[in-house]
């Protein structure tokens, strides 16, 4: 039976030998997408249909290393090789097919559940942009490639096994981009990827740190990555200890210190832990806590100093963990609730740059704009608006994926200032305006035929996303008479 590790047991660098993939081509991929002069017999196989070109993100790496043990450890089996043989051995082509739902006949609510759970958390903390290229890490049957280009992104799926990718392919609806390889040795050039995902896969890999280092070279400069992973207490698991038996495939736990001091190592600047909004079994709110966490918020530095030396007398004699302690408690209480539901799940986030922030408002702007009160029906009315950039986003008059470039947008509204047409008129944006810039927009704007009192609403539009004012940037509305 394959030995169950834990955390990093293997980061060290193993003797390795080479492996080699057999060239095979699908419908739709490059002809050649490696340096010219590489041998055929040694290319990674690829499954894939065109990006803006697969050929731009290969590059010309032809090996791929097994761990084969070291010289003070156990030898480890080639669970590369299981990993390879894992979907055929398991049977499971339905599964993998319709992951992370249900196959016909099959109960999966449980486990369809946590996995989407875990893809839904992982969006929310990556909130990757339409332009990203995201790179889908241990991919599997590509389910996470397949829900990202449903919520039109673009990723790249990576696996060891060539069969795992082809169920992927299988999937209905558009061709997934996938690729064959190692994540100890990736096939793509340095800096191609603003972002990678990896859901429950990097446990798998035996040289855990060369992976990451890996995944932080295809990685641009800004680039973000995502681990989501089973940790304390996984390698003994049932579920873990039979996969090993019956398939021969490495299991691992994920520990956070060693994970996130791999990660640093690797060239991530900034690396921090995600808890997860799972229901906490044995951990509730009454009314009467929530008050007091409503009591806790609002009061005062100067009042919690004065409380604490109230908490220090109380504590010698025992009292107070339900009044004057509430504080300390609830912190306590927090800590020794969460910090084992992370162990056991940690969601790590790992950026190449101090200055990736995707928590701040992305589209937010400055407006002031100047118009006439008065106008003829028909006329045109001419229009200037000054806007300043106070977003995180930088304002692009286009985009490859043709979603959210910035125009500047008026919605008619009629003499009591409800919106008559909100797609009324767009101004293209003449130049792209980074965090901070300004710009300044003159253009005429078409009036109503009919004569009355009309309301013209100016906002910003990142196009196929939101209008700016729905993210709580404020519109300018101008009142005009229209005679």
């Amino acid at each position: 039976m394959a030995r169950a590790t834990r955390g990093m047991d293997h980061e060290e660098t193993p003797k390795t030998s080479a492996v080699e993939f057999g060239w095979r081509s699908f419908s739709g991929f490059p002809r050649d997408p490696y340096a010219v002069g590489t041998p055929a017999s040694t290319r990674p196989s690829a499954i894939s249909a065109p990006l803006r070109s697969l050929r731009e993100i290969f590059s010309a790496r032809l090996l791929v290393s097994v761990c084969s043990g070291t010289d003070n450890r156990p030898l480890v089996p080639d669970t590369k090789q299981s990993e390879k043989e894992y979907l055929k051995r398991t049977g499971s082509d339905a599964w993998e097919r319709m992951k992370p739902f249900s196959p016909p006949g099959s109960d999966t609510l449980d486990d369809s559940a946590h996995i989407l759970h875990d893809f839904a958390a992982a969006m929310l903390t990556l909130k990757p942009s339409p332009d990203d290229l995201i790179l889908d890490l241990g991919a599997g049957a590509c389910w996470c490639s397949d829900l990202l280009g449903r919520l039109n992104r673009s990723a790249v799926a990576v696996d060891i096994s060539h069969d795992m990718l082809a169920a992927g392919r299988a999937r209905p609806g558009p061709a997934i981009r996938a690729v064959a390889g190692d994540m100890e040795s990736l096939p793509f050039k340095s800096g191609v990827f603003q972002q990678a995902i990896c859901m429950s896969a990097i446990h798998h890999v035996p040289n855990i740190r060369s992976a990451v280092r890996e995944i932080a070279r295809v990685l641009d400069s800004n680039g973000v990555a995502l681990f989501s992973e089973p940790g304390k207490g996984h390698a003994d698991a049932p579920v873990a200890t039979a996969a090993m038996r019956d398939f021969g495939v490495l299991e691992q736990e994920i520990l956070v210190g060693d994970f996130v001091r791999a990660c640093r190592d690797a060239g991530f600047a900034d690396v921090r832990v995600k808890p997860l909004a799972y229901t906490v079994p044995g951990f509730d709110v009454t009314l009467e806590a929530w008050d007091d966490w409503t009591r806790l918020a609002a009061s005062k530095r100067p009042q919690r100093a004065l409380a604490k030396i109230g908490r220090a007398l109380t504590e010698l004699v025992g009292l107070g963990k339900r009044g004057a302690l509430f504080e300390d408690t609830l912190a306590l209480s927090l800590v020794r609730t969460l910090r084992p539901i992370i162990e056991r799940h940690p969601v790590i986030v790992a950026a190449k740059s101090t200055a990736t922030q995707r928590d701040s408002i992305r589209w937010c702007a400055e407006l002031r704009v100047e118009t006439a009160d008065r106008v003829k029906a028909g006329a045109a009315l001419p229009v200037t608006v000054h806007a300043r950039n106070t977003g995180a986003a930088a304002w692009r008059p286009s985009t490859p994926s043709g979603i959210g470039h910035v125009t500047c947008g008026v919605q008619l509204l009629d003499g009591s200032m409800r919106l008559v047409a909100r797609d009324y008129l767009r101004v293209p944006l003449p130049r792209a305006v980074d965090p901070g810039g300004t710009i300044t927009l003159t253009f005429e704007c078409p009036t109503p035929a009919t004569t009355g009192q009309y309301g013209f609403k100016i906002d910003l539009v990142a196009e196929g996303m939101t209008w700016f004012e729905t993210t709580g940037s404020p519109a300018v509305s101008q009142s005009v008479s229209v005679t």
